[in-house]
């Protein structure tokens, strides 16, 4: 009754909406009829995604060409109640993602895993790693890629600094002190200025030795401060990794609306229609012109239509075993 193209049709809405009723809505008022149930198209979607080639191999067809800087981090999700981490290494300069693994830890195992996966693709061209710091990933960046700059996300020590301390509305005057601080180090104009600031930090706490708040905050900022350096003797590096938590916004958004994955099989399933999705998807709101309606793989150099309707029915059309 159903062809493969009104599935692939269906996929593509869900993908858009993340509502099967929606998608359910869309089609009988298409077809004026009660064409579909719910259950009836999970499972035709569900035998849709084991069809289609997974990310590596959508890689190996393409042949995407890596800028050499790239973001790595883990992003927690809900499995049946419980924590699961989806680990990503993504292009910075391309948006695209080089491959992703999910784990049950945020460890060096896991991690070292994900780098496997990719390591023929990133040995030959890693220029700059982008991170939050953990320190497991570190520790597996060093073994592997010793002489390649790390980059520790600015922002991501401002936001582990406001678990500690209200920024928008300082609740005492030693938390406004500390917030202008904390500012001075990470968005010092120069490395001394960043360094200077951290030496005041440093005295300060000498001054407030009784405030536990006060002793966490440097505890924060000290760990790894080096790699919050990396990028003033690498200018071609940035402090900030706002490229990522996009990504990881829209992921954990949409995982979120999926309310949790039931089945395991369901986890790498669904999983690859949203990578696979995110990687054909056209940019329409950025504010950058050069990426404006182009998608992750155009801006990897890959030679794809302008313009793909509907990237399940183009990737059955064209790619070949």
């Amino acid at each position: 009754m159903y062809t493969i193209r009104s599935i692939e049709w269906a996929a593509f809405m869900y993908l858009r909406s993340l509502s099967f009723n929606q998608s359910i809505a869309i089609m009988e008022a298409l077809y004026q009829d009660g064409v579909i149930s719910k259950d009836c198209l999970i499972e035709h979607i569900e035998q849709l995604a084991d069809r289609i080639p997974n990310n590596k191999a959508i890689t190996q067809w393409l042949k995407p060409t890596r800028s050499g800087y790239f973001a790595v981090d883990g992003t927690w999700m809900k499995y049946r109640g419980k924590d699961i981490v989806l680990l990503v290494i993504f292009d910075v300069k391309t948006l695209d993602i080089v491959t992703y693994r999910t784990a049950l830890e945020e460890d060096s195992k896991s991690y070292s895993a994900l780098i496997k996966d990719a390591y023929d693709e990133l040995k030959p061209c890693a220029k700059g790693f982008f991170c939050d710091g953990e320190l497991s990933l570190l520790k597996v960046l060093r073994k592997e890629f010793s002489s390649v700059p790390v980059q520790v996300c600015v922002f991501h020590k401002e936001i582990r600094a406001k678990q500690i301390i209200p920024f928008v509305r300082p609740r005492t005057k030693i938390d406004k002190l500390l917030k202008e601080r904390i500012q001075r180090i990470l968005f010092a104009p120069t490395k001394q200025e960043a360094l200077d600031g951290l030496a005041e930090l440093k005295a300060f706490a000498k001054q407030h030795q009784g405030e536990e708040k006060v002793k966490k905050i440097v505890g924060i900022i000290k760990r790894n401060f080096h790699l919050l350096l990396t990028h003033f003797d690498h200018p071609e590096m940035s402090p900030y990794n706002n490229v990522l938590e996009g990504f990881n916004h829209m992921i954990k958004r949409r995982i979120k609306r999926m309310k949790g994955f039931k089945k395991p099989i369901n986890i790498s399933r669904w999983l690859k229609l949203l990578m696979l999705d995110w990687r054909f998807h056209q940019l329409k709101e950025t504010r950058f012109k050069e990426r404006r309606n182009k998608t992750p793989l155009h801006l990897a150099g890959v030679q794809l239509p302008k313009k793909i309707y509907n990237w399940l029915y183009y990737v059955r059309k064209n790619y070949h075993k």
